[in-house]
């Protein structure tokens, strides 16, 4: 795929490419079709950030510690996340391009709420949505721009961010 683009890829220079009869392919995958939706959600569920704990302590660290988890998963897989954008394109499969374990998002939120530091006006599923937003592909890529931010510079920026979410200990919100 990388090497010929999807419409230059076949199912029989796969074949050939892993020494199988053409049969063999099909066995596997019914058309070429299949195979590239097959690829595009083996990729996405493999970009998708899902290593976090679902045991948070603190959620302000732990809110503050993805973020920087974010920002270095989307630097270091930015290439597979744009070619997995392509192939989703060419296919119109429906697999996720970017985001992170929604799951782990939800927790961390409701644990914001429970220790009293969402803000009033939002709701954990609106404060769930917007997380999605903030810690997706393309907020960093935009985040990241021309001027080419470091990874820890766009986390400073989703910080910035995520504080319209939270309301700190202590702080009346506003």
């Amino acid at each position: 795929m990388r090497e010929r683009g999807a419409h230059g890829f076949s199912m029989d220079v796969l074949a050939k490419e892993a020494g199988v009869a053409r049969a063999t392919v099909y066995e596997h995958f019914r058309s070429k079709h299949a195979l590239l939706d097959e690829l595009a959600s083996s990729t996405s569920r493999s970009l998708t950030l899902d290593n976090q704990s679902k045991n948070i302590g603190d959620p302000l660290a732990a809110l503050r510690d993805m973020l920087g988890a974010v920002c270095r998963h989307w630097s270091d897989v930015g290439e597979t996340v744009r070619e997995l954008r392509t192939l989703v394109a060419v296919t119109g499969s429906d697999a996720s391009t970017d985001g992170i374990d929604p799951d782990y998002l939800r927790c961390l939120v409701e644990a914001i709420a429970e220790s009293g530091q969402l803000r009033p006006r939002w709701s954990v599923d609106d404060a769930v949505d917007a997380l999605a937003v903030i810690t997706s592909h393309s907020t960093f890529e935009r985040l990241r721009g021309t001027d080419a931010r470091s990874p820890a510079q766009v986390e400073t920026l989703l910080a910035k961010l995520a504080v319209v979410i939270i309301s700190p200990s202590g702080v009346a919100p506003i």
